[in-house]
């Protein structure tokens, strides 16, 4: 072989090389990072039972109940769904899972209408045992305005592009929301008043295939997070702009939550803003 053979032989071996190395990177929620051990504890992961693939995300309301997007399960039983709870990496098959008992879409979600209203609960058949990796999520005051331009944190489990992969390590993104006069603009649709954007202006962060039903999450000053919205939809491919991610807007669901969660026989309290509304006793939330 002679030294030019040898030559292109080495850059053929070397651009290979870089190719595999590049086409092994687990990626991200798209173009997020891993989140920190423990930082959403209230997030958890819906399944499909018999497989035990992830398709959406979920959170943690109380102690029997779980909150998730009307579109993960809308047409599904009980027994073909379960949550893997109290982990940030996947597990086919893993041991902490809650089975469940009940599903309640909301009666008023549309698919063909933008996907209204979609939003839904899940009651567990199983009571969930709260811990420091295990915590019900805070949710809003009843239709409470989420004002644009504010800078809120998306945590899943989804695609890190479309066609990719699920993540099997927990991703965070910060993104922005915008206004929904901007929201409706940049869509070329007017969207609906119970539902918020969130994104970046220049795209190339957000949601993807299986974050759905996950959670939009505001900070505030003490380190406190409050589930402002639930991922709903986005244009394809993922992260493309100018389309900013579509959330049900949870303050205008607070309502039939209180109301569905109430009307169990069994014993429930929810994470309101500043009150523990129920039935029960609040979780002790600084006793680990």
């Amino acid at each position: 072989m002679g030294q030019s053979s040898q030559l292109a032989r080495l850059v053929q071996l070397l651009l290979a090389t870089a190719f595999a190395l590049a086409s092994a990177d687990p990626g991200k929620i798209v173009n997020g990072t891993a989140a920190s051990p423990g930082e959403f504890p209230f997030i958890v992961s819906l399944r499909r039972a018999k497989s035990g693939h992830h398709s959406c995300g979920a959170t943690l309301l109380n102690s029997h109940w779980v909150l998730t997007a009307g579109h993960c399960v809308r047409g599904s039983s009980p027994e073909q769904l379960n949550l893997q709870y109290g982990s940030q990496i996947l597990e086919r098959n893993a041991t902490q899972l809650l089975r469940v008992a009940g599903i309640f879409v909301h009666p008023g979600y549309e698919p063909e209408d933008k996907y209204a209203n979609d939003i839904a609960l899940l009651q567990l058949a199983d009571r969930v045992t709260f811990s420091q990796r295990v915590q019900p999520v805070r949710l809003p005051e009843p239709r409470q305005t989420t004002p644009g331009n504010i800078s809120v944190i998306l945590a899943g489990w989804g695609l890190n592009k479309t066609g990719g992969s699920v993540q099997e390590q927990l991703q965070k993104v910060q993104l922005q929301v915008f206004s929904d006069k901007e929201c409706s603009e940049r869509h070329q649709v007017q969207l609906h008043d119970s539902q918020i954007c969130a994104g970046l202006p220049e795209g190339g962060k957000g949601q993807c295939s299986g974050d759905s039903g996950g959670p939009l999450i505001l900070t505030d000053n003490n380190g406190g997070s409050t589930q402002i919205g639930i991922v709903s939809w986005s244009k394809k491919p993922c992260a493309r702009p100018p389309y900013p991610g579509v959330f049900t807007e949870v303050s205008a669901y607070v309502d039939w939550i209180v109301e569905t969660v109430g009307s169990s026989s069994t014993p429930s309290s929810l994470w309101i803003g500043h009150l523990i509304v129920g039935r029960s006793p609040p979780p002790k939330l600084d006793s680990f």
